[in-house]
């Protein structure tokens, strides 16, 4: 067993949001129940094949800001994603990445300490994102999520200028059997590994939120400010 120290969010709050229909609001402390992701992502790979290779995935987005949040939100249930080689730029400079430490190169192996990036666990997923030192795309490390009925991310916030387009683009693998993108699990299992939930998410902008006041019953919020907590890895390598 290894045990995973949670960065904090220096201030940030966060807040997730799970559907009424999901039937947990998934607060930290439970293990969450087949929770939704949150909304608001530029790129969902919901209803797309799962790569059982490294595959380059691409997006885009126009900067409202000085400062973007370029955040990414993980969810396998049975196994792993990884995730490796991010890179952005703009069309005034396609071959300046701005993303720092792009490959996980940088930190604590073993642990969710990637230098650069903030770790979003709001929801207390178990086998939640770490730094690995195998598996990579290039170099050495890639990050490695395996997180269980609910999401987990990462976040950095990037130095945009406003009314450009940036350009992103990183590469995914996963070494499970699931073979089709899906937000939440639907083969009946929303409690642990047996379920057939696996998703990316990517945001821009800020760190992905909702009001803290929602009308029942659509919605339940959940805010997460300064999370300190211990995660259990599980299942195979």
């Amino acid at each position: 067993m290894v045990t995973l120290k949670n960065a904090s969010l220096a201030g940030l709050v966060v807040l997730f949001a799970c559907s009424r229909a999901a039937a947990n609001p998934c607060p930290p402390g439970n293990p969450p129940t087949n929770c939704a992701p949150p909304p608001g992502a530029i790129l969902a790979l919901h209803g797309l094949p799962v790569p059982d290779v490294y595959t380059q995935y691409f997006t885009s987005f126009v900067a409202t800001d000085t400062t973007t949040n370029l955040s990414f939100a993980f969810r396998e249930d049975p196994a792993f994603l990884s995730l490796d080689d991010i890179f952005v730029s703009s069309a005034a400079a396609p071959l300046t990445n701005i993303v720092l430490n792009p490959g996980f190169e940088s930190g604590t192996v073993g642990t969710p300490n990637a230098t650069n990036w903030t770790f979003l666990n709001a929801f207390g997923a178990a086998a939640s994102g770490v730094i690995a030192n195998f598996g990579a795309h290039s170099g050495t490390n890639a990050w490695r999520d395996g997180s269980v009925q609910a999401y987990d991310g990462i976040t950095q916030g990037l130095p945009t200028t406003v009314g450009t387009t940036y350009n992103i683009s990183f590469w995914l693998n996963d070494n499970g059997g699931l073979t089709q993108f899906r937000r939440v699990s639907d083969n009946g299992n929303d409690t642990g590994t047996g379920g057939n939930g696996i998703d990316l998410l990517v945001y821009a902008g800020a760190i992905p939120t909702l009001p803290t006041a929602v009308p029942e019953p659509a919605t339940l919020t959940l805010v997460g400010l300064g999370l300190a907590a211990a995660y259990r890895r599980r299942r195979r390598s």
